[in-house]
């Protein structure tokens, strides 16, 4: 079976891989991958759990408290987990970036099969070749925006290069999603790759 873009790309990250996490999950199996989640939770939504709400899905969760899709929720919560070094930027923050920065670079962290529903302007794709081109040449205080779907790839990209010394690196918070809602609607939003 070949491998997605994304399991090669968080392989040649030689990330470890954490168990699969979907709207599905229970908020206790969440909390056990990510200790700080129950905090996070009160923090950001002002929720104090139960012992038996813990137990419920995601999906569940966000639906009883009108918070935002599973998908933001834990990509918010990857975000917080992981962010050290890393810029997290609006839709329209991005856009910003970008018009005062004509220098930014932006990357696309989407599998290919992602690409036939739009991107950001001037981006390009993230491929290996880049990453190591990226890694050998590229100045350290380059600036670079990463995108994906909903931000949790794209913030894997950017915590590996936080990691080995690049010190302007932002993503977008909400991927592509959030600029096609809040910037370009002409974007189609889509399903699938949860991350």
């Amino acid at each position: 079976m070949a491998r997605t873009f994304s399991q090669k790309i968080r392989s040649f990250f030689k990330k470890s891989e954490l168990p699969p996490i979907d709207e599905n999950s229970s908020l206790i199996k969440i909390a056990e991958l990510y200790p700080d989640f129950f905090d996070f939770i009160q923090k950001r939504y002002a929720i104090n759990l139960s012992s038996e709400k813990k137990m419920q899905p995601l999906k569940a969760f966000v639906a009883e408290h009108s918070l935002p899709p599973p998908q933001v929720v834990f990509m918010e919560l990857q975000m917080v987990s992981r962010s050290a070094g890393v810029g997290h930027l609006s839709a329209r923050e991005a856009t910003e970036l970008i018009d005062d920065k004509s220098s930014v670079s932006i990357l696309d962290v989407r599998e290919k099969w992602e690409l036939q529903w739009g991107s950001i302007p001037k981006s390009v794709p993230l491929t290996e070749e880049l990453l190591e081109e990226i890694l050998e040449t590229w100045e350290k205080d380059k600036p670079v925006l990463l995108y994906c779907h909903f931000g949790v790839r794209s913030l894997d990209a950017a915590s590996f290069l936080a990691d080995r010394g690049f010190t302007n690196i932002f993503v977008l918070k909400g991927g592509i999603d959030s600029w096609s809602t809040e910037i370009d609607p002409s974007i189609p939003r889509y399903e699938g790759a949860y991350c």
